[in-house]
């Protein structure tokens, strides 16, 4: 019985997909982990909190560039996998029009770090985060996702998450080294991202086409709601970070970072987990809903028994989880009780991420887009209001306010469905 199991485990390609891509998405989870004790024993907390204001503000911009395609993009290509003609068609289309986007970005972004004094006196260190921007322009990820080619995704995680790993640990040496901790990110990715791409050109033998300008344009118009909704999520998960900055400095916004490496692993989890069962569950549902929504149910409740599984750990060993950060015995005492309270986000977000790709599966994206931007106005409003007087307790408080109203509302979007 026990040789069937292993046979069957080996013959089943789904199986040996998934364990191929959570090889290669634990470098992605462990690689913030990795180099953040190495910036605050160099740089201290606020070099921290400096690399995770300028990383947001690139997170800003990539959703810019990205405009929806790692969902839509990758919903067409899985449901034209077998169409080369098509497949090639949607590469070109989304590069060029994401290359032109990084244009945009490019521009505004230059526009906000020479006119306001609060980028520019950190000019250098927003100046080399942008090739991480640049980078995302060439990110093949999508489509490799779409024909579930899980070993060139985990290749390209592999390889230019170690490299900048061994970057930072080499040459992040004197205090103010921490404004090339994201250039070396931008770099690795960048190389890594164009292989991937060439790879891809190769096995399909596609051809390098300009798009129709019209298709261009038609793609921006139709999805610059999505984009907008998506802007407004960006918003709502980094405005944290740079409200703590602004109105708290930089070395409170080193400690919040380090409360949220916890969230964000988490929700690096969750994403990186759904998406990979995302153009399955698209398939599967256009063929039959109700296979499609017991295959989504199925893959939700085993992600959220996990994340339950990891909080409990962490919650038991927080103090070690600080200490791991190069934080003093008082910086610990400080933290420790807000931290425990920051566990219960990743939580909700562990039902909340599944309950939005649902809305993603059933195009309820009019209504996805609503709850964005009324979400995003609520918890941004709560942290200017209250972060002076409660400070970091505001900013937790709010994201569990949060994760509770998309809770609510996704729930409300499908619960003809999630019954």
């Amino acid at each position: 019985m026990i040789k069937d199991k292993l046979t069957s485990l080996i013959l089943d390609k789904k199986k040996i997909n998934f364990f191929i891509y959570g090889f290669g998405q634990i470098f992605n989870l462990l690689s913030p982990l990795l180099v953040a004790p190495k910036i605050i024993l160099i740089c201290d907390e606020a070099g921290l909190g400096k690399v995770g204001l300028a990383f947001a503000f690139c997170l800003f911009l990539m959703l810019i560039v990205d405009y929806s395609f790692d969902i839509k993009a990758t919903k067409e290509v899985s449901e034209n996998r077998n169409n080369l003609i098509k497949l090639q068609e949607i590469l070109n289309t989304t590069i060029f029009t994401k290359l032109a986007l990084f244009v945009f970005t490019l521009l505004i972004s230059l526009g906000i770090i020479f006119t306001f004094d609060f980028f520019n006196q950190e000019r250098d260190l927003f100046l080399f985060a942008l090739t991480i921007v640049f980078a995302q322009v060439f990110n093949p990820v999508w489509f490799l996702q779409g024909i579930e080619n899980f070993k060139l995704v985990s290749f390209l995680n592999i390889f230019s998450k170690t490299i900048y790993v061994i970057l930072v640990f080499c040459l992040v040496n004197h205090k103010n080294d921490y404004i090339f901790v994201n250039f070396f990110l931008g770099i690795s990715s960048f190389i890594f991202n164009f292989f991937g791409l060439i790879l891809i050109k190769r096995k399909y033998n596609f051809q390098i086409i300009l798009p129709n300008y019209s298709e261009v344009k038609k793609i921006i118009k139709n999805d610059f709601s999505f984009c907008i909704s998506q802007l407004f999520l960006s918003v709502r998960q980094l405005s944290p970070l740079v409200l703590t900055s602004f109105f708290l400095g930089f070395s409170s916004a080193g400690q919040y970072k380090i409360i949220e490496q916890i969230i964000s692993l988490c929700r690096t989890f969750l994403q990186v987990y759904l998406k990979f069962f995302y153009p399955s569950a698209c398939l599967k549902y256009i063929k039959n809903p109700q296979i499609g929504l017991r295959y989504w149910k199925k893959y939700s409740l085993i992600s959220t028994l996990i994340i339950v599984i990891f909080l409990l750990v962490v919650f038991v060993f927080s103090d070690q989880v600080l200490h791991f950060f190069q934080l003093s015995a008082v910086a610990i005492s400080q933290l420790s009780t807000i931290f425990k309270i920051s566990l219960f986000v990743s939580l909700l977000m562990s039902i909340s991420l599944p309950l939005e790709q649902l809305m993603f599966i059933k195009e309820k994206h009019t209504k996805y887009i609503k709850t964005t931007i009324l979400v995003t106005v609520v918890n941004v409003i709560i942290i200017v209001f209250f972060v002076n007087q409660f400070q970091l307790k505001a900013i937790i408080l709010s994201l569990i306010l949060a994760e509770l109203l998309f809770i609510l509302f996704y729930y409300i979007f499908t619960k003809s469905t999630v019954k």
